[in-house]
């Protein structure tokens, strides 16, 4: 539309952030470098203001001529506006999008052509794997899952079930001796959710702690940005690794996550319910509690020195009670635990 300009921040992210990222791969997810050894970028600023033109003429439910609907966010599906859609040809990406089409047209071929860049299969795999299992996958752990995005066996890429059943089901993923850079941090969400479902308990629909991930950095259903809570290149400090969950696990994050399960295992009748009896009944055994707790928590792999320390707390409690708390608390804190295998 005339003295207008096509916004381009979907333009722009949908590249970097859900498509190709910002530098070419190779299919193991490690990155394609120059002559001159360097990352070679996957688009440039004329690349993403031919696909913000791509995806002009779109806007939220609403009778208003102009488009300008955007208070209407949650009112349904994005609806095309022909009028305020730019007709001329498109070039980015190697695609081609021919003048005067539709913004159905221009948004399906964009699609299209993001969905088949050759760097789709590899960041896409890179991202599951790490917000899955692992933070630090071996290039060939994101080969296999990339070839599988490419071809699901039946010729169909971008089959997301088969890739997230591969992902899983890798021998990397599966192997029970953990490697020192293995796993992943588990963000305050998970970590309580996991704890919940390992305690076979629940959380009440109608529940009303949810700010206390707010404090956590973890804003329930809120990030901050469309970059999420957390930058998936985030690495752990003073190391080489990727850690994404590390940039919002400080200090008072600690304390706040340690305060809330002492809170859930302390009080299991409110909105969070807990199941603890199958350790209550073991608990007049310590050996036989630590087994237990191993194997609900950790799948019978708690290190030698983790268990004679929390043992040793176990056999300070005064009652059967706190043997069980004691055991479940230090042990859901430790780092074995923090971090999924």
């Amino acid at each position: 539309m005339n003295g207008s300009g096509a916004n381009e921040n979907y333009g722009r992210e949908l590249m970097q952030l859900f498509s190709i990222g910002l530098w070419e791969l190779n299919n193991d997810g490690t990155q394609k470098l120059d002559g001159a050894n360097q990352p070679i970028p996957t688009y440039n600023q004329q690349m993403v203001q031919q696909i913000s033109l791509a995806l002009t003429g779109w806007t939220y439910p609403g009778a208003n001529a102009t488009g300008l609907n955007w208070e209407n966010f949650t009112g349904g599906d994005l609806q095309p506006r022909p009028l305020l859609h730019d007709m001329t040809a498109k070039s980015f990406l190697g695609c081609n999008l021919p003048a005067n089409q539709t913004p159905q047209q221009d948004m399906d071929m964009t699609i299209d052509c993001v969905f088949n860049h050759p760097n789709t299969p590899a960041f896409i795999s890179l991202r599951l794997i790490r917000g899955m299992v692992k933070s630090n996958p071996s290039p060939a752990f994101v080969n296999r899952i990339a070839n599988v995005f490419i071809n699901n066996g039946a010729n169909v890429r971008g089959d997301l079930k088969a890739v997230v059943k591969a992902i899983l089901l890798d021998p990397e993923a599966r192997q029970d001796a953990a490697g020192v850079n293995d796993g992943r941090l588990r963000e305050p969400i998970l970590h309580f959710t996991t704890l919940v479902r390992n305690l076979n308990g629940g959380v009440a629909a109608s529940n009303s702690f949810a700010y206390i991930f707010d404090n956590m950095g973890q804003s329930v259903l809120n990030p901050p940005s469309v970059f999420s809570w957390l930058s998936p290149l985030y690495r752990v400090p003073k190391s080489p690794l990727f850690g994404p969950e590390f940039q919002i696990y400080t200090a008072t994050d600690a304390t706040l996550r340690a305060n809330f399960f002492y809170q859930i295992l302390g009080n299991s009748a409110g909105e969070i319910t807990i199941d603890l009896n199958p350790l209550s009944a073991v608990a007049g055994n310590t050996t036989q509690l630590m087994d237990k707790v191993d194997e609900t928590f950790l799948h019978g792999r708690m290190p030698a020195n983790v268990r004679q320390s929390i043992t040793t707390a176990v056999n300070a409690s005064y009652d059967n009670n706190q043997k069980v708390q004691t055991a479940v608390y230090l042990t859901i804190l430790s780092g074995q635990y923090a971090v999924q295998h």
